[in-house]
């Protein structure tokens, strides 16, 4: 995944692809998404263990709440969040391998937004 950068409490789709240990595309048998803080200890607006339905490549679309700042969050430029997603898929090598990838999203705080 590549870095990403969305607007306070706008929306913002996040593509993500999945290959095997050869890198070729491959369907995962399950697929969730998270999104915490940076720091990976408090979960963002109930986005936690998100099922997505599985294919090749999938949009996690983030919007509203999931982009918004906290209280103490209000006075900084810009927030970092990260999203986590895990899959699971199977190969001539087994099956329940798991695929597990992170990327920080920065989310700009527009001083003006409710």
């Amino acid at each position: 995944m590549a870095a990403i950068e969305f607007n306070e409490k706008s929306a913002g789709v996040i593509t993500v692809a999945f290959k095997d240990e050869d890198g070729v595309a491959v369907i995962p048998t399950s697929i969730s998404w998270t999104l915490t803080t940076v720091n990976g200890v408090t979960v963002i607006n109930s986005r936690d263990q998100e099922d997505i339905t599985p294919a090749a490549s999938v949009d996690i679309l983030l919007e509203g709440d999931d982009l918004a700042l906290t209280e103490t969050e209000q006075s900084v430029k810009e927030i970092d969040r990260r999203l986590t997603v895990e899959a699971v898929y199977d190969s001539d090598l087994g099956i329940d391998i798991p695929l597990k990838d992170d990327k920080v999203i920065t989310i700009r705080n527009l001083q003006y937004i409710d």
